[in-house]
């Protein structure tokens, strides 16, 4: 049989495997009872009602993500109000992808479907969605930019302001998003009347923070403090993590205690553990490195859960053609910034990579493989393998999730 048939229909049925995923994993994921970090947004709704919002901003709160969350958590129970938002962010961001970003190709709603589906954290009621929706939205005006495709520079300054004001992630970022600045303004990108908007948005935002740059000396963010008194941070309950794990004492992707923490300080004294991401990286280099490659090839390889071949096929494709070129291509953006992402969080991150850090660019990435799949950048039989992949992985899913509900 032709391989441009067989392709045809594996499409089909993965486009109806993608959409049956959809359906299923919104109902079962919309429904999950409250747990981890969606409990801290749940206290920032009550903090907020109970003290008013100088008190509960003093106290660090994410206020974009409680703007948006406060008004529904009058008519509805607060858990409902934090996950109808975020469902509302994703329907956004679609109507944004085809009536602003210009995304036509339908086989990139139904690669966003089973993305969405399988990872699941775009539907719990954090501000994980909010920051990497408006993160994608600049991303994807600075890809438009690079590719010579009309692109909203207002719009994405816009959506930059509201992630940095959203989480201090937003800082890991920096150097695509730096990069993608540079790109808006190679392309023409210019301070106008029309900057007024997201300058405004600016202005409010930070005016909401100044209770808590008075009193801390910092933005608002919600903010996973250790127990008062404690005298460990992230950073050093982090580092540990990882020693606990190649020591096989702890299974990886978990934390020890604070307690476990500081009684380890307390055995070993202050300096055994680096404090902040900086000193962690240069607490053990030969450690550093290790984990670097370790966490750098299990983030490609966890990828395959959510993207297939999506993220493999884009790097191969465009990094292969570097070493010929004289200089970097700008429409290079979405392939660079993911690599550089991954980089970054494999050498920041001693314990382990959580790949919902990574959202904004994977999404990218699937926006990107589309096109290059649509213009036949990518052989057909690999195309083929990766529609069957994807079917696979569909059905996968559901059945775990039928067999949780």
């Amino acid at each position: 049989m032709n391989i441009e048939i067989i392709t045809e229909k594996a499409k089909n049925l993965f486009k109806f495997s993608a959409v049956f995923y959809l359906f299923i994993a919104a109902y079962y994921f919309f429904r999950l009872p409250t747990g981890g970090d969606e409990f801290l947004f749940l206290a920032d709704l009550q903090l907020i009602k109970n003290v008013g919002w100088y008190d509960a901003i003093v106290q660090n709160v994410s206020i974009s993500y409680m703007l948006l969350a406060y008004p529904l958590s009058f008519i509805m129970e607060d858990f409902a109000a934090l996950k109808l938002i975020n469902v509302i962010l994703l329907f956004l961001l679609f109507l944004y992808f085809y009536y602003v970003g210009k995304v036509k190709l339908k086989s990139t709603y139904y690669y966003l479907f089973f993305f969405i589906s399988t990872v699941g954290y775009f539907y719990f009621g954090t501000n994980d969605c909010l920051f990497f929706v408006t993160l994608i939205v600049f991303f994807n005006e600075v890809n438009n930019a690079a590719i010579n495709k009309e692109f909203h520079f207002n719009l994405a300054l816009t959506a930059l302001i509201i992630a940095f004001f959203t989480r201090e992630l937003l800082l890991v970022y920096m150097p695509v998003v730096i990069l993608g600045g540079y790109i808006l303004y190679q392309s023409g990108s210019r301070f106008s009347k029309r900057t007024v908007a997201p300058l405004g948005i600016f202005v409010f935002l930070l005016l909401l923070n100044i209770p808590s740059i008075q009193q801390n000396g910092s933005l608002s963010f919600d903010q996973k403090l250790p127990p008062q008194g404690c005298g460990v941070s992230w950073s050093q309950r982090q580092y540990l993590a990882q020693l606990m794990v190649n020591e096989g004492t702890l299974a990886n992707g978990q934390h020890p205690s604070w307690e476990t923490t500081k009684q380890y300080l307390d055995k070993n004294g202050k300096g055994s553990l680096p404090d902040g991401i900086l000193n962690g990286m240069t607490y053990n280099y030969q450690l550093t490195i290790k984990e670097f490659f370790k966490d750098f090839a299990s983030s490609i390889v966890y990828s395959f859960r959510s993207l297939s071949f999506m993220l493999l096929f884009t790097l191969l494709y465009r990094f292969k053609g570097i070493p010929t070129d004289k200089k970097l291509k700008l429409n290079y953006f979405v392939p660079l910034a993911t690599l550089t992402m991954i980089m970054i969080f494999s050498v920041i991150i001693i314990s382990y990579v959580e790949l919902r850090w990574l959202s904004a660019v994977f999404v990218m990435t699937i926006v990107y493989y589309s096109e290059l799949e649509s213009q036949n950048k990518i052989s057909k039989y690999l195309i083929f393998t990766n529609y069957m992949v994807l079917c696979l992985l569909s059905f996968y899913g559901v059945f775990r999730i039928l067999n949780k509900i």
